[in-house]
């Protein structure tokens, strides 16, 4: 496996510095900084190779012991295939066991610092002049929801201030607009609509008015800030952050999609072991070449299906689970139809 997973880092970073060069040397570039941004760089480059190393692994072990005769052997003793499979099962949920915890507490980090030398080196952006659906939290705790927000004049539209407790939004403030004040450096106070509510969130309190103040201490400086994207959250991050949208009433189906991905994706391990199973068994004795090109060809389109699920549930009404998940199932069920249908020869 370790000599099949080496390779193919090697293989995604030559592809990834390759596709990069040029940015690189716009940067300008040393040593250094190519350590440190493929140091970054190679959590994730593990994470997407697992996968295909788990398989190939799986093919050559089996296809070399089919290969001397040891499998016939342990079949003509009465050793059933799933016996014979139950190390590699186990095996198996060991792997999806880590790579899911790898995947959470390594990879999105990494990958979280290796985008921000993306951002801010390699890809500097130009600062958008319209930011919309924003959503931050002041240091009182007190979430902002700015629908569309001007950066050049720094004016918000259809803001809403919630003050959010363990017990849910105890209060609310709806505003027209949020416009920022550069002699004063605070925000002007605007019209708008107070409401109160109880911890089991009954209204208490309904005004609308001009407010003496702001309940917030966040400036334009904080609203412009990059914050950490959701393709960089742990899976428990991204879940947090897909409740805070919906309680904040906003759409969180892109969000919903990626979660989903990240979930299919971790489980690839454990279904492709029933696959290198069968295809390690299927090929020549003599030429193991077979399992392996069946391999890559299997998991090719098993990349196909699972990135273009993501796309499809990004741009439809589709349940994203139906979506993201369309090439795991069809992977497990023609994993597990090949290994019974080996299993009976």
């Amino acid at each position: 496996m370790w000599p099949v997973l080496i390779g193919l880092v090697g293989i995604f970073t030559i592809a990834d510095f390759v596709e990069k060069i040029d940015n690189f040397v716009d940067a300008g570039a040393g040593a250094k900084l190519l350590f440190v941004y493929y140091g970054y760089s190679l959590p994730y480059f593990i994470d997407m190779a697992l996968p295909m190393s788990m398989l190939l692994a799986t093919v050559f072990s089996l296809g070399t012991l089919n290969k001397h005769y040891e499998i016939a052997a342990m079949r003509a003793s009465g050793v059933s295939m799933l016996r014979i499979a139950r190390p590699l099962i186990i095996l198996g949920v060991c792997f999806t066991i880590f790579q899911f915890v790898f995947q959470n507490l390594v990879v999105m980090p990494f990958n979280h610092q290796q985008k921000e030398i993306t951002r801010n080196i390699l890809k500097p952006a130009r600062s958008p002049k319209t930011l919309n659906e924003v959503v931050r939290q002041d240091i009182n705790g007190n979430i902002i929801v700015i629908k569309s927000y001007d950066v050049p004049s720094n004016v918000g539209k259809d803001v809403s201030i919630l003050a959010y407790r363990d017990s849910g939004i105890t209060e609310r403030w709806d505003y027209g607009m949020l416009i920022w004040d550069d002699s004063l450096q605070d925000w002007q106070k605007s019209e708008g609509l107070n409401r109160r509510f109880d911890a089991y969130g009954k209204l208490l309190f309904s005004e609308i008015g001009l407010a003496d103040y702001l309940p917030i201490t966040i400036t334009p400086a904080d609203i412009g800030k990059e914050q950490i994207r959701p393709d960089e959250m742990n899976i428990f991050q991204l879940r947090d952050f897909i409740e805070k949208k919906k309680t904040l009433g906003l759409n969180p189906h892109r969000w919903v999609v990626d979660f989903h991905f990240k979930l299919a994706f971790v489980m690839t391990g454990f279904i492709v072991i029933f696959l290198g199973i069968s295809f390690a068994l299927q090929g020549t004795r003599e030429n193991l070449a077979v399992g392996v090109g069946k391999s890559v060809i299997a998991l090719f389109v098993y990349y196909i299906l699972l990135i273009g699920g993501q796309k499809i549930a990004y741009n439809s009404t589709m349940h994203p689970g139906f979506a993201v998940w369309f090439g795991d199932i069809m992977l497990f069920i023609a994993g597990t139809w090949l290994f019974f249908q080996t299993a009976k020869k």
